[in-house]
């Protein structure tokens, strides 16, 4: 009796496990391995092109890529020509080194911030790459309203006469804003420290700690003025908290003008095992791009939407900005004077110390999912 059960017992396993191999009939979809993939972002409008995408990709044209939403602005799932590919997670993390630290510690696999934060940890050893441009410009100067300054002269003669320093907030030492500031204070001969102790300087920058932070300071009077990005500097126009003196890009040595500011990084290991989807995740952020210089009242609406800022500081702020995924000249060029910059500065203190801009971006770039996206992007065309 128990050679006949055990007999029994292994023909079902056997009948089992080849109904589990069996084939699948002609034309059944593959099934492919669905992945979790979590994006991080700052929460500005310097990172419009995730925005527009998660809230208009249904109005893009056809690539096959499509998305499902589960929660807005948290969850979505990624499909591949009706195949889902995906599971999105999207989380918002700090700006400056926040977001390419939650990069290398793996809890986000795919992050949208600034250019600088990303190389700076590239330069740590940490297992970042830049994957992708992203933005440009939208660095802005801004002061009290009551503030007598009213162009980059004026503070420079203010600074260089004053006989006390000048108290000028930031985000975040790895901030943009904060590194084109302090090149051009290098360049016009005033001194500054983040020593608030030191009375023998011209200019005392202070980490406020957080964008969210710039306006309250300014307003308190904690600081005199701030560098910082949009859209904070045109909220602090509207609530009349601050005004803008100018616009960074445009201070000396002039090395700066349409200089990329928000970038994409990944996780080495998210660019290996996740590339499908981070792939099809710049496709639409391609088209957003396309879509943002195309429509500007839904560029408002998706920024309004995920930021919760007025409609009034948004058509103030997207227009200062520029988006763009091309790695065109212009974009390498401006590139390499961050690598310079950052260099002369002392901010690159490992990886990246003393290299040439082509040997730092060696170390710094991966290209190869944006290359697979354009791609993609060219087989749409000859169809």
């Amino acid at each position: 009796m128990k050679k006949l059960l055990f007999s029994l017992l292994g023909m079902c396993l056997t009948l089992a496990g080849c109904k589990k191999n069996a084939p699948q009939p002609p034309g059944t979809p593959p099934v492919a391995a669905v992945t979790t993939l979590k994006i991080g972002h700052v929460g500005h409008d310097h990172q419009l092109a995730l925005y527009a995408a998660m809230d208009y990709w249904n109005e893009f044209p056809d690539t096959g890529i499509s998305l499902k939403t589960i929660e807005a602005q948290k969850f979505y799932e990624l499909y591949d020509k009706g195949t889902k590919i995906a599971d999105l997670e999207i989380i918002k993390v700090g700006g400056g080194s926040l977001m390419p630290t939650a990069l290398a510690q793996g809890v986000i696999d795919i992050g949208i911030g600034g250019v600088p934060a990303v190389m700076s940890a590239a330069d740590s050893g940490s297992p970042v790459k830049l994957i992708s441009p992203l933005h440009s410009r939208g660095d802005m100067f801004v002061v009290a309203p009551a503030n007598p300054i009213t162009t980059w002269d004026d503070f420079v003669k203010t600074a260089l006469a004053a006989q006390t320093p000048i108290r000028i907030g930031y985000k975040d030492p790895a901030a943009v804003a904060k590194l084109i500031f302090e090149q051009a204070l290098t360049h016009e001969g005033i001194s500054f420290s983040e020593d608030a102790g030191r009375l023998d300087v011209k200019v005392h920058l202070v980490n406020v700690k957080g964008e969210g932070k710039l306006n309250l300071s300014l307003g308190s009077n904690l600081v005199e003025g701030y560098v910082g990005n949009n859209p904070h500097a045109a909220i602090a126009v509207d609530q009349k908290i601050g005004k803008i003196i100018c616009d960074l890009e445009d201070l000396p040595p002039g090395n700066f003008k349409n200089h990329p500011c928000c970038c994409i990084g990944a996780n080495t290991d998210a660019i290996r095992h996740k590339a499908q989807a981070i792939t099809a995740v710049l496709v639409l952020c391609k088209q957003a791009t396309a879509m943002i210089h195309g429509n500007l009242d839904k560029s408002v609406d998706a920024a309004v939407h995920w930021l919760g800022t007025s409609r009034t500081v948004e058509q103030m702020s997207i227009p200062t900005s520029g988006y763009s995924m091309d790695r065109d000249t212009d974009w390498q060029t401006s590139m390499d004077h961050w690598i310079i910059a950052m260099n002369k500065l002392g901010h690159f203190k490992g990886q990246l110390k003393g290299l040439t801009p082509q040997q730092a971006c060696d170390k710094v770039y991966d290209f190869s999912l944006l290359n697979a996206a354009e791609q993609r992007f060219e087989t749409i065309k000859e169809h």
